[in-house]
């Protein structure tokens, strides 16, 4: 199973984890998209997409718009926090920040995402968005609001 300089076997031992990972993380691209699921390239530790809506079409990852491309990485954010969680003893990830991405959003994705975000938020997690996007401060309900001016910036709690 392995080479000389071992790269076989490196890829079959990393190839686990990251299917258990491409697990976590198509549980919830399936709340963000019924369209994609993630898959591992076989034989190499490169991801692809198969797409639902075009017959299980397998396309590469760089053929995803913008916004598809953001929910695939949330995803795999999400799965990987979900991973570290499930082995016993290891680090609880109680908090996520999330800087930029949302833009690339259309309407109806960019409120499903934050809608899951918030139903996670809801489990004694904090989750920080860092955005721009001014929709996206009707759907969150406490808020660190960072207004520039002359002196330099300052901050203030916007708490519901």
């Amino acid at each position: 199973i392995g080479s000389a300089d071992g790269a076989k076997f490196k890829v079959i031992a990393q190839s686990y984890t990251l299917n258990l990972l491409l697990l976590h993380a198509n549980k919830h691209l399936s709340y963000l998209s019924k369209r994609y699921k993630l898959q591992q390239v076989p034989g190499t530790l490169a991801l692809q997409v198969i797409d639902c809506d075009m017959c299980d079409e397998i396309r590469t990852v760089y053929s995803l718009s913008g916004g598809e491309s953001f929910m695939a990485a949330l995803s795999l954010a999400l799965g990987m926090a979900d991973q570290i969680k499930s082995k016993k003893g290891s680090i609880n990830l109680d908090m996520m920040f999330i800087d930029e991405g949302f833009g690339s959003l259309d309407d109806r994705s960019r409120a499903q995402a934050v809608n899951v975000l918030i139903e996670m938020a809801g489990s004694d997690k904090l989750i920080g968005i860092i955005s721009h996007v001014s929709e996206l401060k009707q759907n969150i309900g406490n808020q660190l609001i960072v207004s520039k001016n002359e002196s330099g910036s300052t901050i203030k709690w916007k708490i519901d």
